[in-house]
């Protein structure tokens, strides 16, 4: 049962004056949960639902260690030229400035500044994850890169030399073995408003332009790195509005272009929408032959819309991505979507400037709540053990890993309605006791459990360790208010 959700207007106050206070405060009853661990049940590996868009600035040696203690795997290399890294990288119109040079041709690339970029990812422990095309272009005055290329065969060539300029060494270049290479960026973004037509952002030209060029460009990536993964779209309108999956699938599988990945973007403030758009998203998959793929949600971030309408109060979105609450819905989107047909997920923004970051305050670089949501889920290591949960008001998001027996339980309440302000009493049934009679359910008298560490991070915590003590029948028990999280190892 969900907790109740009371929303008055001041024309309904006017008309009911009786109201009692009781009425209009939000419910506090506490709900009772179970939780139940079975680490000798493995379902897979733990995913990389801990990827970001970007990374640490390359001067900053603060967030590089960060990078490495949060352990990110992958780091998608779009808008890094926002600023933030330099102004000439990533996009293709900055490395290949020049449309009409041979694309042959050394001399016709700049990689001085993505070189930097790239590097200072490796170095801090994460494999890039390539995006190429152009950074989204938001300003009015004019537009420059999001057009379609003059000649879509010549652009594929310039990709080419831009991973083996990475991969093979070609043009001064490294061995980094870089395996994701996406193709473009929301090309989408404005093709159901008809803005592309006028003001566009991602790509200024009709859809089919966008799926043959794709088509193009994937044929001969693969044709030349046969081993590598390429693809896209990015996408990023799939409910609510004209959505292009089916015709990008359809005109992939009649022009039998070979697809590795699939990826898609959702911005939204509840985990049951993603969950929604990867159903929606494999199923089509499934349908038009790419059941094999891999699917990657890589970009997405805390984001609530107004009711019955596309616009949203950027400035409670902003202040709530760095909030307790934002941390709270990223575990809870990752733990939701480890069971979900997604592969990776990759948040977006890892950079302190920008306004998606909910990893430092932008000004201080103190640590924000975001940060530890992303140290906890490094936590989870080796594989995905058996995890249920019985009860509650569906609010309680819970994954267990297990490695060299040791089993850690990462636990999320979180509930998008401010109005939730009740405890949740959360019973963990631990594996077999520890002095647990052999052969038997029972234990011995006089004996207890070691003590289960769980660092809890709310809006009074910050990653700190609570201990807690078992009973004889192997259970612990954690309150949580909304918008917390814990770990458990034991």
């Amino acid at each position: 049962m969900k907790t109740n959700k009371i929303l008055l207007t001041g024309l309904v106050l006017c008309s009911i004056p009786m109201l009692s206070a009781q009425e209009i405060q939000p419910n506090i009853t506490s709900v009772e949960v179970s939780v139940t661990v079975d680490p000798g049940v493995i379902k897979g590996p733990v995913k990389p639902m801990n990827a970001v868009n970007n990374g640490p600035a390359w001067d900053s040696p603060q967030q590089k260690a960060d990078f490495r203690i949060l352990d990110i795997p992958f780091s998608r290399t779009h808008d890094a030229s926002e600023g933030y890294y330099g102004e000439r990288l990533v996009d293709i119109s900055d490395i290949f400035p020049d449309f009409s040079k041979n694309p042959d041709k050394e001399s016709s690339y700049d990689f001085r500044e993505t070189d930097l970029y790239i590097k200072t990812l490796i170095e801090a422990g994460s494999e890039p994850f390539y995006r190429l095309g152009q950074t989204i272009e938001n300003q009015i005055a004019a537009k420059y890169n999001i057009y379609p290329p003059k000649d879509y065969k010549k652009w594929a060539v310039i990709c080419e030399h831009i991973i083996r300029h990475y991969n093979e060494g070609w043009a001064d270049g490294f061995h980094y073995n870089i395996r994701y290479w996406e193709i473009w960026n929301e090309a989408d973004l404005d093709m159901s408003s008809g803005r592309w037509e006028t003001e566009p952002r991602t790509w200024g030209g009709p859809i089919e332009e966008f799926h043959k060029m794709y088509a193009i460009a994937a044929k001969h990536l693969k044709s030349c790195f046969p081993d590598l993964k390429i693809g896209g779209p990015s996408y990023c309108r799939i409910q609510g509005t004209k959505t292009y999956f089916p015709e990008f699938f359809q005109y992939m599988r009649d022009n039998k272009v070979p697809i590795d990945f699939i990826s898609w973007h959702k911005y939204g403030a509840e985990p049951s929408v993603y969950l929604m758009e990867a159903d929606l998203i494999r199923g089509w998959m499934k349908e038009y032959g790419y059941g094999d793929a891999e699917l990657i949600l890589n970009e997405w971030n805390y984001r609530r819309f107004k009711e019955g309408s596309g616009s949203s109060n950027e400035r409670y979105n902003r202040i709530n991505r760095r909030s307790m609450k934002g941390a709270a819905f990223v575990a809870a989107t990752m733990s939701a979507l480890q069971d979900a047909p997604v592969d990776m997920m990759m948040y977006y923004d890892f950079r302190a400037n920008s306004n998606y970051c909910g990893f430092y305050d932008f000004q201080t670089y103190e640590h924000k709540p975001v940060y530890y949501a992303f140290y906890a889920w490094s936590h989870l290591r080796g594989d995905q053990c058996a995890c249920t949960v019985e009860g509650g008001a569906d609010d309680i998001y819970a994954v267990a890993s297990v490695k060299d027996g040791k089993t850690t339980l990462l636990l999320t309440r979180y509930d998008g309605d401010n109005n939730a302000s009740n405890l949740a009493n959360v019973t963990v049934t631990l594996p077999a006791p520890q002095n647990a009679i052999p052969g038997t359910s029972a234990v011995i008298p006089g004996l207890t459990r070691n003590l289960i560490p769980c660092h809890l991070t709310d809006d009074e915590h910050l990653y700190t360790e609570i201990p807690l003590f078992p009973t004889e029948d192997g259970k612990v028990r954690i309150s949580p208010w909304n918008n917390s999280i814990a770990v458990l190892e034991f």
